[in-house]
């Protein structure tokens, strides 16, 4: 049997766990019987105040008869524990997603998360028993959403890759460091020549052109990387670890006792800490390119490393002293001084500033609420599998109130659907509203225009709306079938008199019928 998410493997398990304990107490105790008591009181004092007093003990008995039967079968098939659900015929498959890896089957035996494994939610039963009932309601449910989700075209997440890229940071020290030793060895000395110079070419106006008038202002500049007198000439002012010593350009040592490594030029240093700013961000380059695949390549990983350095933002630091013989560098950070404490204090506001506004923005409940929203799911099936014992129990053991308990377990599980529905909307609409190449990255991300603003609040609106009129419908339906069905049982018990009185009038009726017909002939 299939299941909506990881939490519920277990959820479903313990729910059903709880049932069979509570129905166990209520069987030892005897509660179990009340209803029939109710059933037996409330049928003698409803037919003896709505009969005359020869026909109700006909149609008390009647009624009984009937009443009894409904219960015992609604307990043979939607109370009492029968079929077995074992652990291991649970599984969870994650959606395909354009962009993603394929992930794999989640088990009891191996949720591939925290949950089982003896870390929480352990000790899960290996088999449960579950009314057949409430079994067939289950695995219908199931069954009919994975029917409907898997015909519905893949798409890629957007917002999932937006929220990557808010997410992405530089988290290895070793590599901010060296960023910051390359911001303050290649960056400023690069920078500052081109404000200086301000100079003007056709190879300057090009790169301008593809990277935009902002490429000179972030440190994997391709102005400083592809015009020489920038990247191509400026070197590292210490030894880097990596870069082998070079004759050609490590001129400072002799051949004769040359150290292992040696000061790079800043163009080859740069295309070092480009891989390794990719390699820390895993999977978002492949997944930037499955969300822009008509962006150019070169300016589509820009964005993405700049989105990283903006997260992690190099900072100034000391210069240490540079044992290039022993080939280690040893960087001791003093007293910051007055203009480094201004740029920390200034960049610690905005990142608060962000940080604030992020966290009431409609984008960031929307991203807490899918997180949310199948573990809550999973937690309210607990609830009803745990107290529906409860529920069959008060119902008097009436079958038209299975129905609506069948609709209320239904509705709850489809909030799968819905919400996929409602995710696949959204997706759509970020790529329809940002079409062009790039737009996605370095609009989307940080766009906080009117039309961005409309679209959490559509997309928001459908996560809330779509249960409630689910709620509303499949909540009118299951109260007009529990009706009809009362009714059903109510003809059932109250037939055979009925039917009787009806054909008595209609017998009086075809009588007099006939013969007021024998006198007409007879006058004749």
């Amino acid at each position: 049997m299939a299941v909506d998410s990881t939490l519920e493997l277990f959820t479903t398990l313990f729910g059903w766990l709880f049932y069979n304990n509570i129905w166990d107490v209520l069987v030892a105790t005897g509660m179990v019987f009340l209803p029939f008591l109710g059933i037996l009181l409330d049928t003698i004092i409803r037919s003896y105040a709505g009969e005359d007093a020869q026909e109700a003990g006909n149609t008390t008995l009647r009624i009984i008869e009937v009443e009894f039967f409904v219960a015992f079968f609604v307990i043979v098939i939607a109370a009492v524990p029968a079929t077995p659900l074992n652990a291991v015929d649970l599984s969870f498959t994650p959606r395909a997603l354009i962009g993603s890896p394929v992930q794999p089957v989640a088990t009891v035996n191996n949720s591939r998360t925290t949950y089982g494994g003896g870390i929480s939610f352990s000790g899960a039963p290996a088999t449960v028993k579950v009314p057949v009932f409430w079994f067939a309601v289950m695995s219908f449910s199931s069954g009919f959403n994975r029917a409907v989700m898997e015909s519905v075209p893949p798409t890629l997440n957007y917002r999932g890759y937006v929220d990557e890229l808010i997410d992405a940071k530089i988290s290895d020290p070793k590599l901010r460091h060296e960023i910051n030793d390359f911001f303050r060895d290649c960056f400023v000395e690069a920078r500052s020549k081109y404000l200086a110079e301000r100079p003007t070419s056709a190879a300057i106006t090009n790169l301008l052109n593809r990277y935009g008038v902002t490429d000179p202002d972030w440190i994997g500049s391709h102005v400083y990387q592809e015009i020489p007198g920038y990247y191509t000439v400026i070197r590292a002012d210490s030894v880097r670890e990596g870069y082998p010593w070079s004759a050609l350009r490590d001129v400072e040592w002799d051949a004769s006792n040359a150290p292992i490594y040696g000061k790079p030029f800043c163009t080859q240093w740069w295309q070092g800490i480009q891989q390794s700013i990719l390699s820390e961000l895993g999977d978002l380059d492949l997944l930037s390119a499955a969300a822009e695949p008509g962006w150019d390549p070169a300016p589509r990983r820009d964005a993405i490393i700049q989105m990283a350095l903006i997260n992690s933002p190099p900072r100034w630091t000391t210069r240490g002293y540079d044992f290039a013989y022993g080939n280690m560098v040893d960087f001791s950070v003093g007293d910051p001084g007055i203009m480094v404490s201004v740029q920390n204090a200034a960049q610690q506001g905005l990142a608060a500033y962000g940080l604030g506004k992020t966290s009431v923005s409609f984008a960031a409940y929307l991203r807490v609420f899918l997180e949310a929203a199948p573990m809550m799911q999973s937690l309210v099936l607990m609830g009803l599998y745990t107290l529906l014992p409860f529920f069959i129990l008060l119902s008097r053991y009436k079958f038209s109130l299975l129905i609506l308990g069948a609709m209320i377990l239904f509705s709850v599980k489809f909030w799968t659907v819905l919400w996929f529905f409602s995710w696949w909307v959204d997706q759509n609409l970020i790529q329809a509203l940002y079409p062009d190449p790039g737009s996605v990255t370095t609009l989307f991300s940080t766009d906080l225009t009117l039309k961005r603003i409309i679209l959490n609040f559509l997309t928001g609106s459908l996560y809330l709306a779509l249960p409630l009129i689910l709620s509303l419908y499949l909540g009118l339906a299951g109260v007009r079938a529990a009706s009809y069905l009362d009714g059903v049982t109510s003809a059932l018990g109250r037939g055979t008199s009925g039917a009787g009185r009806i054909g008595l009038r209609l017998g009086g009726r075809f009588k007099g019928t006939k013969g007021a017909s024998s006198k007409k002939g007879k006058s004749k």
